[in-house]
C-alpha cells in the first residue's frame, strides 16, 4: 500500500481564540492520510487574504491548486507572480521523542526550537530544487508551534546564507480550511517585532486552559 494512503500518526493540533464566552480552545481536525493532509495545508495556504497574510501580500491570488506526480514537488499553482509549486515538510521530529507526538514538550529552549526549524530548512534546502519552489512548513502538533520572534531570529540568520527557495512559510492549520502562515524568507519589511535566540519558553495549548479554568 503506498504510504501517503496509510492512516498518518497526528497529534493535537487547534488555535486559542478570544470569543464571547472567553479565551478557548478551537482543535482542527485534520484527515486522515498524509496525502489529505498536505492537501488540506496547500489549500488553506493558497487561500489566504490580503492584508492579513503574508503569501497573498507577496503573490497576488493563487488558483488552480494541482497536486504533483509520485515523486516530484508536491503542488503546482498559479499565482499573480507566475507559476509556482509547493513543496510541503511537516515539523514533525519524532525520532527525537520516542516515535510519538505526546512525548514532545511543551517548555523548550529556544535555540532547540529553533534548531528544528532550521535543520528541516536545510535539510530541503540540500535537495536543490529548481528556481519559483516556495517551501510550506507545517506543523500538526501544538507543542511543535514555532513563535514569531524565533521566526524572525532565523530570518536574521539566513541572511547569511539565503536559502534556494523561492520562499519559505510556515503554516498552523486551523478549521474551515483556514491556517495561520508566517514567513520565514525572504524578509518581510511588513513583519517588525521582538526578536528572541535563546532563553526558554513555553508553548500554549488547550492543557493550559484546562489548567486555568480549574484553578479558577
Amino acid at each position: 500500500m503506498n504510504s501517503k494512503k496509510r492512516r498518518k500518526p497526528r497529534g493535537k493540533s487547534g488555535q486559542i481564540v478570544l470569543a464571547t464566552e472567553g479565551v478557548i480552545y478551537q482543535p482542527t481536525e485534520l484527515p486522515d492520510t498524509k496525502d489529505e493532509i498536505e492537501q488540506y495545508v496547500a489549500e488553506a495556504f493558497c487561500a489566504g487574504k490580503a492584508g492579513r497574510n503574508p503569501q497573498i501580500e507577496r503573490y497576488g491570488c493563487f488558483k488552480n491548486l494541482q497536486q504533483g506526480p509520485e515523486n516530484s514537488l508536491d503542488f503546482k499553482v498559479e499565482t499573480e507572480m507566475g507559476l509556482r509549486w509547493l513543496e510541503l515538510a511537516e515539523l514533525a521530529p519524532l525520532s527525537e521523542f520516542g516515535g510519538r507526538y505526546e512525548n514532545v514538550p511543551a517548555s523548550w529552549s529556544v535555540s532547540d526550537l529553533a534548531n528544528l526549524l532550521k535543520n528541516l530548512i536545510q535539510k530541503k534546502n540540500d535537495k536543490k530544487y529548481g528556481d519559483g519552489v516556495i517551501l510550506v512548513i507545517y506543523k500538526t502538533h501544538d507543542t511543535l508551534f514555532v513563535p514569531p520572534p524565533i521566526i524572525r531570529g532565523i530570518r536574521e540568520e539566513l541572511v547569511g546564507i539565503p536559502p534556494i527557495f523561492d520562499s519559505i512559510y510556515f503554516v498552523s492549520p486551523y478549521e474551515a480550511g483556514e491556517a495561520g502562515v508566517w514567513q520565514i524568507w525572504p524578509v518581510d519589511p511588513k513583519d517588525e517585532g521582538p526578536v528572541i535566540k535563546s532563553g526558554n519558553l513555553r508553548i500554549l495549548t488547550h492543557v493550559d486552559l484546562v489548567s486555568d479554568a480549574e484553578q479558577n
